[in-house]
């Protein structure tokens, strides 16, 4: 196989992620960033908690 097919795709070979998949996998992505900003001490543990809780509400407010 060259190159130039291993790149190509087809229609059915493509994977459809439901709407609310995605909406947690942002979730857990955006929480991760902010425990990560806590860890290297640029929010405090206050601002995580809140950070956190709003993205508990905007799952809730989409779904």
């Amino acid at each position: 196989m060259n190159r130039k097919n291993m790149n190509l795709t087809s229609k059915k070979d493509i994977i459809k992620i439901p709407d609310e998949c995605k909406n947690e996998f942002i979730k857990a992505m955006e929480i991760g960033y902010y425990k990560e900003f806590y860890k290297q001490g640029l929010i405090t543990a206050e601002q995580l908690e809140q950070l956190i809780a709003m993205q508990d509400k905007s799952v809730n407010s989409a779904a």
